[in-house]
């Protein structure tokens, strides 16, 4: 008996440095040495504010969840056209696949033509604001931050950083789940997780830094909206009965500023300081066993309860009023 005792602790313990091997090696395999690139338009940065701001955000964010990449970060602005078109030929040129035997000048050539590319371009001659982070699903692997009109965060320097914290969130989460499946796919992660999670991260690091109040900041959420979009979550709870924090149509219907960032936050601040699940758990580590077990077992493993009894809960949590909510945080 004593020597079954042993075995099972041997065969216990085993298992469980096994499952943190496995975990360091998703953590190395996923992370980078390279550090990340910011390229800058002619015109644009000249006090050097616009690229120190957004580090501000870009370090911070780096420091919690590890390097990943190779990370391209373009501020782009319509003040020179010659400077613009240089720099997306660069960005053309960090997408050739050496493997490949298409030649490079065609691979870069076939890039540049791309409808959305063609768009973006002309969306930063004329001064239009469009872009966010987009990545690579094939070989090479990388992640992009493009901004078309920088001058609106050179102006701010606020939303710079906090901008800077929300993309790179949604870097480490991409690193760590198959973009190529659908976001209802157990190894893709929700649109409410994805931009959710995000929000509530760059607002707390944002009050971590001093720069706003992260409790105002995510009742303004249900008031008004904050800095999301109209209307705020109590008016949209008003109007609108029947919804799903899990519901991927919202991008097509145009719920999804309301459901899957702000509604999204506060689902993310009711697991940390409702569920008193560890704020890493939540923003950082679940993301790890993702490739390897699932999106829903990798939920109950770190969060404590299933997904489907996470959304019940939640669903009544988040229709109570402010002042019910608002007492999670104290």
């Amino acid at each position: 008996m004593r020597f079954l005792l042993i075995l099972c602790l041997c065969l216990t313990c085993s298992f469980i440095e096994s499952a943190h091997t496995e975990e360091s090696k998703e953590k190395q395999k996923r992370t980078t040495t390279i550090a990340p690139v910011i390229l800058v338009t002619d015109g644009l940065n000249k006090d050097g504010s616009l690229v120190e701001n957004y580090q501000r955000g870009l370090r911070y964010a780096i420091d919690y969840f590890g390097n990943y990449g190779p990370y391209y970060v373009y501020l782009l602005g319509p003040g020179s056209e010659e400077s613009v078109r240089k720099i997306f030929r660069q960005r053309a040129i960090s997408r050739v696949d050496r493997d490949l035997r298409t030649p490079a000048e065609l691979q870069i050539k076939e890039f540049l033509s791309r409808p959305n590319v063609t768009r973006e371009i002309k969306a930063v001659l004329e001064g239009k604001s469009e872009g966010g982070l987009t990545w690579t699903q094939d070989p090479p692997v990388l992640y992009e931050d493009v901004t078309t009109n920088a001058t609106e965060r050179e102006n701010n320097p606020i939303e710079n950083t906090w901008g800077a914290l929300h993309e790179y969130h949604h870097v480490f989460q991409m690193a760590h789940c198959d973009t190529k499946q659908e976001r209802s796919s157990d190894k893709h992660i929700n649109s409410w997780m994805a931009e959710g999670m995000a929000s509530y991260s760059s607002a707390k690091f944002m009050d971590n830094l001093g720069l706003v109040d992260f409790k105002a900041y995510m009742h303004d959420l249900r008031k008004s909206g904050g800095n999301i979009g109209r209307p705020g979550i109590n008016d949209f709870l008003e109007q609108t009965k029947d919804w799903q924090l899990d519901n991927e149509s919202y991008w097509d219907s145009g719920e999804f500023p309301q459901v899957y960032y702000m509604m999204g936050a506060w689902a993310t601040a009711y697991l940390i300081h409702e569920q008193n699940v560890d704020e890493v758990a939540v923003l950082k580590n679940w993301y790890f066993d993702i490739p390897r077990i699932g999106k829903s077992a990798a939920f109950k493993k770190h969060m404590g309860l299933s997904l489907a009894e996470f959304y019940k809960r939640f669903t009544l949590f988040i229709q109570q009023s402010d002042e019910e909510v608002m007492k999670i945080f104290d």
